[in-house]
């Protein structure tokens, strides 16, 4: 249910008043029965969308409303009947609530590009909305933004796959040192204390961790927090700084190339698909730029059109920006001709999608063996700062 601040006149006088309604035609025909001369009807954000906002929609929730999307036009259905039918059967709120804002736009005159733009939807797909409009070909523009968002869903599963095993081990393993250290190993600690017998240094190593965590855990992580999102406000707001950390990131061992391939298939999958489609080579380029988020690699690919403008060949261009390795520009500039060209992207792409399958296999190969290690080395740790004593307890008492 959307919200509209309607502006009408009524006896002479010009009034504001608050009104809720699933879509436009049916705000417009509570107004028509009140007999209300209307004004200006605006949307308004209701406090349920507020709360939806932390709820955003996942991928496959995208993909499925552009799926019923691309149906609808292939039936010739008209696009404010498939937006409002998208509306209704939208289970994520906050996306719902996009396609009702996109709806009211559509229904005020506005282009469909410009309406998903109002609406909330990404850059991307509003370029592409906007490219098919003015073509004529919005099945095949929304054809391609399906291929992206299954391309991009198939990546982040990777990366998700990558990156949550560690981070589940490492919680888990915080969390049993933490239990350990605080409730079960003072214990054996008083019982020594009681029979006048030292710890052995193993346990006494884990005791010293355990008076760390209580004198400055608070404030270690406070101090942590406040380091974390300082670093976040100035990733967000200095672009230095944004750089510095993305190219860092990629010069991580491994995982900096599972990074460095995840960008570029995002990259070349757009420009192929664009090109292809005789798009212009600056949108092309701009489009297919805003897909990358590693502000390093972003930086690279944006000098590329700048080159292209002063005459330089594309393969040469792609050269000079320094976002491809050697062998991938060797295989652009083998390009003789338009279509030549148009074939390298695609053995590129290809070659870049197969490249990011098997780092991020190799990876997660190694990640497993290593958090196993890890966790091992903790759990003989623990156990020896818990055992020694008791073993050596008979022998304390003895001396006694």
């Amino acid at each position: 249910m959307m919200q509209f601040l309607v502006q009408y006149k009524q006896k002479g006088r010009i009034q504001t008043k608050t009104y809720h309604a699933k879509t436009r035609s049916e705000l417009e025909a509570t107004l028509q029965s009140q007999n209300l001369f209307v004004l200006n009807i605006t949307p308004k954000t209701s406090f349920k969308e507020r709360i939806a906002q932390f709820n955003p929609p996942q991928t496959k929730e995208i993909l499925s409303a552009f799926y019923e999307l691309k149906l609808g036009l292939k039936a010739h259905l008209p696009l404010n009947l498939l937006l409002e039918n998208l509306q209704n059967h939208t289970k994520n709120p906050l996306l719902s609530a996009q396609f009702a804002k996109a709806l009211f736009a559509l229904n005020s005159g506005k282009s469909l590009s410009l309406s998903f733009k109002e609406a909330g939807f990404s850059d991307f797909i509003c370029s592409m909305l906007e490219i098919g409009q003015k073509a004529n070909r919005l099945d095949s523009a929304i054809e391609f933004i399906l291929i992206e968002l299954k391309n991009m869903q198939k990546n982040r599963k990777l990366l998700t796959k990558i990156l949550l095993y560690p981070a589940f081990v490492i919680c888990v393993m915080i969390c049993v040192f933490l239990g350990i250290t605080l409730f079960v190993l003072p214990q054996f600690e008083l019982l020594f204390i009681g029979i006048n017998a030292p710890l052995p240094w193993i346990s006494r190593s884990l005791l010293f961790m355990r008076t760390i965590v209580l004198d400055f855990g608070l404030f270690g992580l406070v101090a942590l927090g406040g380091i974390a999102f300082l670093c976040y406000k100035s990733y967000k707001t200095s672009l230095k700084f944004r750089i510095a950390i993305d190219r860092f990131c990629l010069k991580i061992p491994y995982f900096g190339a599972v990074l460095y391939y995840y960008q570029l298939c995002q990259f070349l999958l757009s420009f192929f698909w664009l090109y292809q489609s005789k798009v212009p080579l600056q949108t092309t380029l701009e489009i297919a730029t805003q897909h990358l988020s590693n502000q390093a690699i972003k930086q690279q690919a944006e000098g590329i059109f700048d080159k292209i403008s002063r005459g330089i060949p594309i393969a040469q261009a792609f050269s000079a920006s320094g976002i491809l390795d050697s062998l991938s520009v060797q295989l652009l500039c083998g390009a003789q001709n338009d279509a030549g060209f148009l074939e390298s992207l695609e053995v590129l792409l290809e070659l870049h999608q197969e490249e990011l399958a098997t780092r991020g296999e190799t990876l997660l190969v190694m990640i497993e063996p290593l958090m196993i290690l890890i966790l091992g080395a903790l759990v003989l740790w623990l156990a020896l700062a818990i055992f020694l004593p008791l073993w050596e307890l008979p022998m304390q008492l003895q001396g006694l």
